[in-house]
């Protein structure tokens, strides 16, 4: 079994640890970086709606010429009806930073890493962690396999774990993440039929058994997604659509938007979705960056910026630990704590504003969970709610 060593290993591919790879090279080029994916980022990643604002983290990346080339789908905002039935536009364009834009995963994902390659970060693609071994204060042996060439053993004086929600390196140092809430997403695809058009603008829609969220992705399709939780889909079953395409009928303004697509017909996919954090985001030489750090609700939008600006934060911190100054990851957590606490608070008022279903299940597990964090009489949140397809 060969082995190869590096002083820096990113354990997952995604916006996080590509992004975290990028910057780390940038600020510390003499660091030898190896980043780890378990795909070739060849399978299905949803899309997800970005406000205009992205441009600054990845202008600071190095890679914002090339987004612009790589056919991503400018649009003017979102559409939400929330607390009313009628749709409310947050429009963009007249941001300072441009507009929004509807995400190609795929191609997003690969051009970070792309350029985290072109910065001369090692990336094993196709590789999955399989066992940690610490090596005191020499760092980790991590134990792989890779799908072309068999196992392979990677000594690394750090490791980054941006691994997703799953946390899975930080889960073998005794980190446990502690859970707010529980959600999960039913995603389908339509297709726009030929000669259609379709809105630019995301809409999100809220209805008794949770909100729906839809947007035309940069092909002829329009990625859909409900958000509900264990006790508004009880019993309903994903192996065929329809039940799923009934409960359109509760957002009529998604369902009338639908009426120039067909149903693409492929299978559902439904994925949990977990908000929460880590109760420990790094020790002894290593770190978590990303949704593996802390993950927050698909309604903010936020899950990609937040995966960037993380990353850009704890490449930092990284650089200034290796240089001795010993608090920079505590320094690190702690910020990512209480931006944490503060989406907390940003979410609990953003619920508490549909009140027109106060006893179906959905509202009442969400308003219920904050009782501490109600907005004062008459504020509402400063943002309308924004969705993503998680």
């Amino acid at each position: 079994m060969s082995e190869a060593s590096c002083d820096v290993a990113i354990i997952g591919g995604g916006p996080a640890g590509a992004a975290m790879a990028v910057a780390l090279r940038d600020l510390a080029p003499f660091l030898s970086v190896v980043m780890l994916e378990r795909t070739d980022y060849d399978t299905h990643r949803p899309g997800e709606t970005l406000s205009p604002d992205l441009r600054i983290p990845l202008s600071r990346l190095g890679v914002w010429s090339s987004f612009l080339r790589d056919g991503h789908l400018a649009s003017r905002g979102t559409s939400s009806c929330w607390s009313r039935a009628e749709p409310r536009v947050q429009d963009m364009r007249m941001s300072p930073w441009g507009s929004a834009w509807h995400l190609d995963r795929a191609r997003f994902d690969e051009r970070l890493s792309l350029e985290a390659a072109r910065q001369g970060v090692r990336v094993l693609r196709l590789t999955t962690l399989l066992d940690v071994e610490s090596i005191a204060k020499e760092g980790y042996r991590l134990h792989l396999s890779q799908r072309k060439t068999g196992a392979l053993t990677l000594r690394a004086r750090f490791v980054v774990d941006a691994t997703g929600w799953k946390a899975t390196f930080a889960m073998t140092q005794g980190a446990r993440r502690r859970i707010r809430d529980r959600c999960f997403t039913v995603h389908g695809t339509f297709q726009l039929r030929p000669g259609e058009s379709f809105p630019t603008d995301a809409l999100v829609e809220s209805c008794p058994e949770g909100w729906w969220h839809s947007a035309r992705l940069p092909s002829d399709c329009v990625a859909v997604t409900l958000v509900g939780d264990g006790d508004s889909l009880h019993g309903l079953r994903w192996a065929t659509p329809e039940p799923w395409t009934a409960l359109l009928e509760q957002a009529p303004v998604t369902q009338a938007r639908l009426a120039v697509c067909d149903f693409a017909g492929e299978p559902l996919v439904a994925a949990p979705v977990l908000v929460g954090e880590l109760d420990q985001m790094h020790g002894e030489r290593w770190l978590a960056v990303g949704d593996a750090a802390c993950t927050h609700d698909p309604l903010s939008a936020q899950g990609i910026f937040s995966a960037l600006d993380s990353a850009l934060l704890a490449a930092e911190a990284l650089e200034q630990y290796l240089r001795g100054e010993v608090d920079a990851l505590s320094a690190y957590e702690q910020t990512l704590h209480l931006r944490f606490d503060d989406h907390l608070h940003r979410r609990s008022c953003t619920y508490r504003e549909e009140q027109r279903w106060p006893d179906a299940p959905f509202w009442k597990n969400r308003h219920t969970a904050f009782p501490a964090l109600m907005p004062a009489a008459g504020q509402r949140s400063e943002t309308a709610p924004t969705g993503l397809a998680p």
